[in-house]
């Protein structure tokens, strides 16, 4: 699957319609919306499955999405669980002070004195800016993601930063 990045993961139904509730896990929301077609990946079965969208919008911190031949609870609950997926060389370009979750996810963190500090292993999003777990064997350390900590990001490979006071 390294050839797919994920996007997002199917949570739950959404009403009687045969809708499902789609929790991002990038905020660049264009990926989904006017999307005709979301691919979808069930880790499980190591599958793939292409899904022609009838209806796709944000709705708050997630995406709602309506498949075609999709029409009851039941048969949405089948795709309860899924990655969306996509193909990373599709995705949108960032302005240089933009990442995707994948590109900083399981990469290396040191601090100003090139002290090992851990690795990501999860991403918050918080209403202002994005929290990095950085966890190594001794401890977790919960990052703010914010230019005036970072002194050098390079994308899926090294992240070198300034501790701030409080950590």
């Amino acid at each position: 699957m390294s050839e797919f990045v994920i996007v997002g993961v199917i949570s739950k139904i959404h009403g009687l319609s045969g809708k499902v509730k789609i929790i991002p896990t990038t905020n660049i929301w264009s990926i989904f919306t006017g999307s005709k077609k979301l691919k979808l990946y069930s880790e499980a079965r190591n599958e793939f499955y292409e899904m022609d969208v009838e209806e796709i919008k944000r709705s708050g911190k997630y995406v709602v999405a309506k498949f075609l031949n999709i029409s009851d609870p039941e048969a949405a609950s089948q795709l309860v669980g899924l990655n969306v997926v996509v193909d990373p060389r599709k995705l949108p370009k960032l302005q240089n002070n933009e990442f995707y979750y994948f590109e900083v996810l399981g990469i290396k963190v040191f601090d100003e004195f090139e002290n090992f500090l851990g690795k990501v292993e999860d991403i918050l999003t918080t209403g202002s800016n994005e929290v990095l777990v950085i966890r190594n064997n001794e401890q977790e350390i919960l990052f703010p993601m914010i230019n005036e900590y970072i002194i050098e990001f390079q994308k899926e490979k090294k992240l070198k930063v300034r501790l701030p006071e409080w950590i």
